[in-house]
């Protein structure tokens, strides 16, 4: 299982490229809350945040718990005393990769940063 990141449905939906499209195919694939809302937030009517809502049910979700939220203030605490600034939304999608143990798949740099603290997480890149 991998959990794909915001920007790999983004870049999907923008070229419909034959990579990622193999990816989907081939890999199990779940997303998370944040990509969810990420995703939603984006849509551009109604219409295109119904379509989105459709697709994104065909993917396992995974979220924290409350008691992951605990370990989510751990990882930035760690994370902060390392010197690495990321956006809020990409520790939490770090910390269910981490908890899930499963690669993130993204394109996003801010996952090589989290990683040099963290060294058990996983990414997953389109190449």
């Amino acid at each position: 299982m991998i959990l794909a990141d915001t920007n790999i449905f983004i870049d999907f939906w923008n070229s419909a490229d034959d990579k990622i499209a193999s990816i989907f195919e081939k890999e199990d694939v779940a997303i998370c809350g944040v990509v969810r809302a990420e995703l939603l937030h984006g849509a551009v009517s109604k219409k295109n945040f119904d379509s989105i809502t459709n697709i994104l049910g065909a993917f396992e979700e995974l979220n924290l718990t409350v008691e992951d939220w605990q370990q989510l203030g751990d990882n930035l605490y760690k994370l902060r005393k390392k010197g690495v600034q990321v956006p809020f939304p990409d520790a939490i999608i770090a910390t269910i990769a981490l908890k899930n143990d499963i690669p993130i798949w993204t394109g996003d740099q801010h996952f090589k940063l989290i990683q040099k603290v963290f060294s058990k997480l996983k990414l997953y890149y389109t190449e």
